[in-house]
């Protein structure tokens, strides 16, 4: 009998769990679309940090595009963080076809020594399920460890290798 129960249960867990991050998102989107900016993507207490931390990623991705629709935005660390939400959420090819639109073809590392374009890339290389190309990635990142920048993404990737296994959440979950 009770081996019956488990899975009804889980489902019905499961269930509240969606309707809980509809309900948030909802919210969200009623109050956050006119928020500035700053407020919005750069604030650990609003915006689509909130739906972030109740764990409800796929509902973070789409605050994140609405509110890209409703402001017409291009700072790219939206797309970036769209990116995330969708990684996190397990929507590993759209999460691809954000994280592609924020590459820099113009990246000069004498300029501003970050390896933007290999982190990015990284990324994509977890989600894609291609080691060696995130191992490359790392590699170049690598070079630039001197500029604290590069150390972190270094670090965030590597957790990415060390738990390639796992999915994106679990991964970054382990760091």
């Amino acid at each position: 009998m009770k081996t019956r129960l488990l899975p009804i249960a889980f489902l019905f867990i499961s269930n509240l769990a969606f309707a809980d991050c509809e309900i948030a998102l909802q919210k969200r989107l009623k109050e956050d679309l006119n928020l500035t900016y700053q407020q919005f993507d750069q604030t650990n207490d609003a915006g689509f940090r909130l739906l972030e931390k109740s764990g409800c990623h796929g509902e973070a991705a789409i605050l994140i595009k609405r509110f890209i629709e409703h402001n017409n935005s291009k700072e790219s660390s939206l797309t970036w963080h769209l990116a995330q939400m969708e990684g996190l959420a397990g929507n590993y090819q759209q999460a691809i076809v954000h994280a592609k639109k924020i590459l820099n073809p113009n990246e000069d590392l004498s300029e501003f020594p970050m390896y933007w374009n290999d982190f990015i890339l990284g990324n994509i290389a977890f989600w894609s399920k291609d080691k060696a190309m995130l191992k490359k990635h790392m590699a170049n990142i690598e070079k630039g460890l001197s500029f604290k920048p590069n150390q972190i993404n270094f670090n965030y990737l590597n957790n990415l290798l060390t738990n390639f296994n796992s999915s994106y959440l679990q991964a970054l979950s382990e760091a």
